[in-house]
């Protein structure tokens, strides 16, 4: 039984896809807890002063972000979501988030850049390296070509 489920966003239309899907699956779970994850990353260029104010900012931003998601999921009342904002680099904070949870199931978009359905370096990575079942969800294809 799947009850614990995690789903990263960049907020593109992949990890919205992703999102979708993952709404699906709950419903079959009523118990099942849908957690999304946003990771600003950390660019090297600044200094950490720079870091922190930059930081702060967008993380709240991003934070509005994430709470409009879950509003957007109210006709959803009866599931249990939560929201996760980290920062770092990418790829290793999602990895050690999942390997820090129990989660029974990934579900990531199979990019971000939303063009076509070659798989991303981080859904590599997640695949690879987190040690929970990965679902992937490709790109909405202008043709029809995939569709959920």
């Amino acid at each position: 039984m799947i009850s614990s489920i995690l789903i990263p966003t960049d907020f593109s239309p992949a990890s919205w896809n992703a999102t979708q899907v993952g709404l699906e699956l709950s419903r079959l779970n009523a118990e099942a807890i849908l957690s999304f994850l946003h990771i600003y990353p950390l660019a090297a260029r600044y200094t950490q002063k720079d870091i922190q104010a930059i930081s702060q900012r967008k993380l709240e931003e991003v934070e509005k972000r994430m709470n409009q998601l879950s509003v957007d999921f109210i006709e959803h009342p009866e599931k249990r979501i939560r929201n996760m904002v980290l920062s770092g680099n990418v790829e290793d904070t999602m990895i050690r988030f999942i390997k820090e949870n129990d989660f029974d199931l990934v579900i990531v978009g199979i990019n971000s850049n939303g063009q076509n359905n070659e798989i991303g370096s981080h859904t590599v990575s997640v695949i690879k390296e987190s040690g929970v079942p990965v679902m992937i969800v490709p790109n909405r294809i202008v043709d029809g070509d995939f569709a959920i």
